[in-house]
């Protein structure tokens, strides 16, 4: 792959996604009345979608900082597994290999684990780095749009909910793993029904197990 060449159309589904996505949060921001620069600060330094639209009510809310840094956790942990199957793309450099690690996002490990297309480090973390600047451009005209639009406005928010129900139906078709999808549908019922509070987490900590799982009973099997 041409690195610069091939990466700008291989991100175009995700700068579609987030630009308007960044535009909302930054909408989001400014509405809460929050001060505006703190927006792009915290999509160049946190750069966490979900937990970023969580942070707007928390923050406009008073929340102290202990209660939000659990909340990270929480909404985040099920990042601490991404690395774990991208591990073969990871840059050997200094200022690569952390900054890979930090731009892991829900979107960036969809493109990179399922396009097919990237087959080095270095394009991977091109395409790290091209996703969140769409990011950050998102929330820097999110917050130039928001001074034209009236307060209030309802149901933005949701864009984050329909961008991920978009990347997860593009996985199942790309993948067609009908039992990946019958797990995962298993895991948000149980984690639902008896740790609503703690679904995500529940939810992500029942995957990880069976999937940890699954190797040894495929192995075992063989041998039979």
């Amino acid at each position: 792959m041409d690195t610069w060449r091939g990466v700008v159309p291989l991100t175009l589904p995700v700068m579609m996604g987030y630009l308007p996505l960044g535009a909302v949060f930054g909408v989001l921001w400014v509405d809460a009345g929050l001060s505006w620069y703190w927006a792009p600060l915290m999509s160049v330094l946190v750069y966490a979608g979900a937990l970023q639209y969580l942070a707007v009510g928390m923050l406009a809310a008073g929340i102290g900082w202990i209660d939000l840094a659990v909340a990270a956790l929480l909404v985040n942990f099920r990042h601490l597994f991404y690395g774990l199957s991208l591990y073969h793309l990871l840059p050997k450099g200094a200022l690569g290999r952390p900054y890979f690690i930090f731009g892991i996002t829900d979107e960036t490990y969809s493109l990179l684990s399922a396009s097919g297309q990237v087959k080095d480090s270095k394009t991977a973390l091109l395409v790290t780095l091209f996703n969140q600047g769409y990011w950050v451009l998102g929330t820097l005209a999110g917050i130039l749009l928001a001074r034209g639009l009236p307060p209030g406005l309802q149901g933005l928010d949701f864009a984050l909910t329909a961008l991920f129900t978009v990347l997860a139906v593009e996985q199942i078709r790309a993948k067609k793993d009908w039992g990946a999808v019958a797990l995962g549908l298993l895991a948000a019922a149980v984690a639902g029904t008896w740790v609503s509070e703690y679904f995500l987490l529940a939810a992500s900590l029942m995957l990880v197990l069976v999937l940890l799982a699954w190797p040894e009973a495929k192995r075992e099997a063989a041998h039979v």
